[in-house]
């Protein structure tokens, strides 16, 4: 096992916006949801 410097790091990121991670968010909603509905669907036949 190598040390690594904590200098090289990349724990200073930039934080993401708001409205990005709301974006992230609706699009995780909509996938589980299809998801949802197409098990729902095969459940069901």
């Amino acid at each position: 096992m190598n040390p690594v410097a904590t200098e090289d790091s990349v724990l200073d990121t930039t934080p993401r916006s708001l409205w990005h991670a709301l974006g992230d968010l609706a699009v995780s909603v909509v996938v589980v949801s299809a998801i949802a509905l197409i098990v729902s669907f095969i459940a069901a036949a």
